[in-house]
């Protein structure tokens, strides 16, 4: 009877062991730490969601990083912001790719007819990341054959690495 008493002490502390960790307090839904907010057309959006996907590469003998961002509205798929920058550039735009989709719809500073888009880097260390954006994105309607653009304003992230 002992060992039976044993044998399920044991497992019972085996299962708690494994069923509880560090980070269980973590409520990033994982993500990393962070947020943006911008204003898009007059209405303040926060993005409260933030992926952050490392990569690695090597070429001739020089390593470098760059770090592909994904943010969202409560991890859905109707509001999606992403772009990509390297690893410790600062300054005025060094944020690359810009896109956000808006129900299904993708809207990029490149597609307009006036360029307009600017973001600064200031803070960008291998642990974190901050940055202001604001421009105008454009998208082609198809339906009605014109362009069509959206508004970027006071627009910032803070996003841990």
């Amino acid at each position: 009877m002992k060992k039976i008493f044993l044998n399920l002490f044991v497992l019972a502390a085996v299962v708690f062991a494994t069923s509880c960790s560090s980070d269980d307090d973590n409520d990033n839904d994982g993500g990393s730490e962070g947020q943006m907010v911008v204003t898009i057309d007059g209405e303040v959006v926060t993005f409260n969601s933030v992926i952050v996907n490392e990569y690695t590469y090597t070429e001739d003998d020089y390593e470098y990083t760059e770090y592909d961002i994904t943010a969202t509205v409560d991890n859905a798929t109707g509001r999606i912001i992403t772009f990509y920058f390297f690893e410790g550039d600062l300054g005025a735009d060094s944020i690359y790719d810009f896109y956000y989709t808006l129900d299904g719809a993708g809207y990029y500073p490149y597609n307009c007819n006036n360029y307009d888009f600017a973001s600064v880097v200031t803070v960008n260390n291998g642990s974190r990341f901050e940055a202001n954006f604001s421009g105008t994105l454009c998208a082609w309607d198809n339906a009605n054959q014109q362009e069509v653009s959206l508004s970027l304003t006071n627009g910032s992230i803070s996003v841990d690495l």
